[in-house]
């Protein structure tokens, strides 16, 4: 988590937004306008929001849907983060050694899941449309390439507790052009644990806890 401790200490929070849901099965958040991603800055923009489920719930598989207008793909760096969930969507879209600026392309609108089979760092097309499977490298974004190992992926959400903060980020890691996030969502799939599960175990040790309470007064 090195180099998630360094960046997030400048990364500012842009907008807020609550998502309420009471059983298992799919939360969904999105947003849309139009946010400028402050061109060669590390401070970029960082979407929160907050999930308040019913539960016991546990994650089961998280897409996330992102369209961007202007700029340059090869300029930007994109996370989700959510308790100990880490995934690293987009790494300097097509850097290599032989080209760190990476991706010339403009603009995208794509939707990532873990599921796909395309690695979005490879995705050059213009425009840059269609399914991809995050990035996914955890390396700082200064000095990103296509070699570097694919660690951080969307499946880390899955099994935690959907409940909480939230946070995508996306900045510009270079000059000259500048990105606008056009509108973003955030797919949350769910179920009820297991029994015997950590989860329904945490439950049943408040519920016990909450039953001493209440006879003891």
């Amino acid at each position: 988590m090195k180099h998630l401790t360094i960046l997030a200490a400048i990364w500012t929070v842009a907008t807020t937004t609550n998502v309420l849901a009471l059983t298992p099965g799919t939360i969904s958040t999105s947003w849309t306008g139009s946010q400028i991603i402050p061109d060669n800055n590390a401070s970029g923009v960082a979407f929160a929001f907050n999930i308040s489920a019913g539960g016991p719930l546990v994650i089961t598989d998280v897409t996330v849907d992102l369209n961007i207008a202007g700029g340059w793909n090869g300029d930007l760096y994109a996370y989700l983060s959510h308790g100990s969930g880490f995934s690293v969507l987009l790494n300097r879209i097509g850097s290599t050694a032989g080209n760190p600026g990476g991706s010339g392309v403009s603009g995208m609108n794509v939707e990532f899941s873990d599921g796909y089979l395309t690695d979005i760092h490879s995705a050059l097309t213009n425009p840059l449309t269609g399914n991809f499977a995050p990035d996914g490298r955890f390396v700082n974004p200064f000095n990103a390439v296509d070699t570097d190992p694919r660690s951080a992926f969307l499946g880390s959400f899955n099994g935690l507790d959907p409940n909480g903060s939230w946070t995508l980020f996306i900045g510009d890691f270079s000059p000259i052009s500048t990105s606008t996030v056009q509108s973003w969502t955030v797919t949350v799939g769910t179920t009820v644990p297991e029994p015997g599960s950590a989860a329904l175990a945490g439950l049943a040790l408040a519920l016990g806890f909450a039953r001493r309470t209440m006879r003891g007064r």
